[in-house]
């Protein structure tokens, strides 16, 4: 086994949400809770992780004595599925609108892009696999506080691209069980 972790998202599932508050996983291995829904599926670029960031407070004599953090970590996730869930996930599912198909057209899920139209903060959850190792990024407090421009054209999906930002857990799990 090699000591470089390989991203790829899970093929059973990468890309997970519950309500705010809900237990984190202790491990990727680990079957999730009822709480747990799945979203949808990444794109192949993956997701990026950008840690917390903050100013280094210095003395007198300019050595650093502390670090303050003032923004949270955040993952940029580019969601390449478009599906109740996913515009949920997005925008709140009060903010989505759900009509049954009948014998006029389709399901249609809709939901108003106002400035004022966000999802409520909620707990994340990220499952990627190397082999038989595991590794997940997870949050049980975080925000979606941005969601990127969306190309609608004929060559590629339609992906919305989130902005999450919390506090998260990293864990890896080597597979390798006794």
């Amino acid at each position: 086994m090699s000591d470089v972790l390989i991203g790829a998202g899970l093929a059973t599932g990468m890309f997970y949400t519950a309500p705010k508050g809900t237990a984190l996983p202790v491990s990727p291995m680990e079957t999730l809770g009822a709480d747990w829904t799945e979203v949808g599926a990444i794109t192949e670029d993956g997701i990026t992780l950008t840690l917390p960031s903050g100013d280094v407070l210095r003395n007198w004599a300019k050595i650093a004595e502390r670090k303050v953090n003032t923004e949270n970590g955040s993952v940029s996730a580019p969601i390449m599925y478009t599906t109740k869930k996913v515009l949920e996930t997005l925008f709140g599912a009060s903010n989505v609108t759900h009509v049954n198909a009948d014998t006029t057209h389709g399901s249609v899920d809709s939901v108003t892009l106002a400035p004022d139209v966000s999802a409520e903060p909620a707990s994340y959850l990220f499952l990627m696999k190397d082999g038989d190792r595991l590794a997940m990024l997870a949050t049980n407090d975080a925000l979606i506080t941005e969601i990127g421009d969306v190309a609608f054209n004929g060559n590629a999906s339609a992906n919305w691209e989130a902005t999450i930002e919390g506090t998260w857990t990293f864990a890896t799990d080597d597979g390798q069980t006794v």
